[in-house]
């Protein structure tokens, strides 16, 4: 069972799952392939990336960064969600796979928000400030809450962001992430 299921592998759900792994979470992230980023040719408004890498090259760096630190990133779709009771099942296309907490990085994709019945505004998941949803457990983060929309802002990355918050309410202190 995993501590944090992460939905979705773009920036805001690789930099979170960096945090949380750093934090010595099991994180899995379920990557569908569908990061906007991904058609990017060149990203030019990343601090300290002078290379300017494609939308391809920084989700790849993006992953291995996150995976150096534990975090499991899986190709594949999230279909279904059910909550057993302080453990939610989601179906994906390689089966069932269980965890504490969501964190939704899935853009506008409505198929696992409209299942757990998720408040919004307007297109975007409706969160408190640290990405808590109207449902317990569940996070969101990046375009699928609004804060970022149409953009990839890792160095202050959203999804970093509602990664501490998870942290902190796991822990029931707050969690700050600095190298050791």
């Amino acid at each position: 069972m995993w501590d944090v299921l992460v939905v979705g592998g773009g920036p805001a759900g690789l930099s979170a799952a960096l945090f949380l792994a750093r934090a010595g979470l099991k994180v899995l992230v379920l990557d569908g392939g569908h990061a906007k980023i991904a058609q990017v040719s060149q990203v030019p408004n990343y601090p300290g990336l002078l290379d300017e890498p494609s939308g391809e090259e920084l989700l790849r760096r993006l992953r291995e960064h996150a995976e150096r630190y534990g975090a499991e990133v899986r190709r594949g779709l999230a279909r279904g969600v059910r909550d057993l009771g302080g453990v939610f099942a989601v179906e994906t296309d390689g089966g069932l796979e269980e965890a504490e907490r969501l964190l939704l990085c899935t853009h506008k994709d409505p198929t696992l928000p409209s299942l757990l019945g998720l408040a919004r505004r307007g297109t975007f998941l409706d969160t408190d400030e640290g990405g808590r949803t109207s449902y317990p457990r569940v996070y969101a983060a990046g375009v699928a809450r609004g804060k970022v929309p149409g953009h990839a802002i890792v160095s202050a990355g959203d999804g970093a962001y509602v990664a501490v918050h998870l942290v902190s309410d796991l822990r029931g202190e707050p969690y700050k992430d600095h190298a050791k």
